[in-house]
């Protein structure tokens, strides 16, 4: 039995007929009449009931069709999916990152691209941020994960951009002006982070790898975050362009850290083992691109 007899058998049952069917299908009749044998005679038992010039279904030809049109709904619907997959601007990418306030320029991004790639459906996976982000890659339930890691061997990392974390305080900190931080001074000071465990944060494990600061406040939001250094309640490490509103008005001020500065490279990661459809790679060269016009970042080494 072949895909021709099902379509055969669900358009005789739809036109009542066999010259209707015949017209239909462009075939004449007697290759239908043909067709028709050979399906019945697959089954062993009559489909149709030949009635003059109507083609009745008999209890066993109404299994038939019914099968017959679930199974060429299930191939039209999967080569649709597989058009997809294969057509160079057509598809959709899964994407998480690894740190929340990458999002901040990622929503840009993808306005961006997706004026430039309107067929790409570009979905974001927030609950693969943070630490899941290479379980899911991994697992396949991701495309592309920005990271800030390079490590893994399974992937193959694409350098994105470089950006700096930096010290944000008020304006009226005593560490405001001047040219930089040492590590070893944040002890001393509240710190407010992100909230998530110590050890999910490389500052925090950097910056009190010997001792615990002063307080520690740990917020959800960015924006919470700022506020509380403004209001003197503490000192924050953020990324350099997080802030950059900020200092620009004057309300927080940014201090290097250590005169080696603390910088940080973002990878584009892909599964070594997954061949990438074309929008996937547009996807990531774009990005690239995208990151190196705005201010702030500078392109990895």
């Amino acid at each position: 039995m072949e895909i021709r007899h099902l379509q055969m058998v669900k358009e005789v049952a739809l036109c009542g007929n066999l010259t209707k069917a015949a017209d239909r299908l462009f075939l004449t009749q007697s290759a239908l009449s043909h067709q028709l044998k050979e399906l019945e005679s697959y089954f062993d038992t009559q489909l149709f009931i030949r009635e003059k010039k109507q083609m009745l279904l008999t209890p066993a030809g109404e299994v038939v069709v019914q099968a017959a049109e679930k199974i060429l709904r299930e191939v039209a619907e999967t080569r649709a999916t597989v058009r997809c997959l294969t057509d160079k601007e057509a598809g959709e990418v899964r994407l998480c990152t690894q740190c929340y306030t990458s999002y901040h320029w990622l929503a840009g991004f993808l306005r961006e691209f997706q004026t430039l790639y309107p067929k790409v459906d570009i979905k974001v996976e927030l609950e693969a941020a943070s630490q899941d982000a290479d379980h899911h890659l991994l697992a396949n339930k991701i495309d592309v994960a920005i990271t800030e890691g390079d490590e893994n061997p399974k992937f193959a990392y694409t350098p994105l951009f470089q950006d700096e974390f930096v010290a944000i305080v008020a304006p009226d900190h005593s560490w405001a002006g001047r040219p930089w931080v040492e590590i070893d001074e944040f002890v001393d000071q509240n710190y407010i982070m992100y909230n998530i465990p110590d050890q999910e944060s490389s500052n925090f494990m950097m910056l009190f790898k010997n001792r615990r600061p002063a307080k520690v406040y740990k917020i959800t939001l960015t924006e919470a975050i700022l506020e509380m250094v403004k209001a003197g309640l503490g000192v924050a490490v953020l990324p350099n362009w997080v802030v950059k509103p900020y200092l620009q008005s004057g309300q927080l001020a940014a201090v290097q850290i250590t005169g080696k500065r603390v910088l940080r490279t973002w990878y584009a990661a892909t599964l070594k083992s997954k061949q990438l459809p074309p929008y996937t790679t547009a996807f990531i060269e774009q990005l690239a691109c995208y990151m190196k016009e705005l201010d702030g970042y500078a392109c990895p080494a």
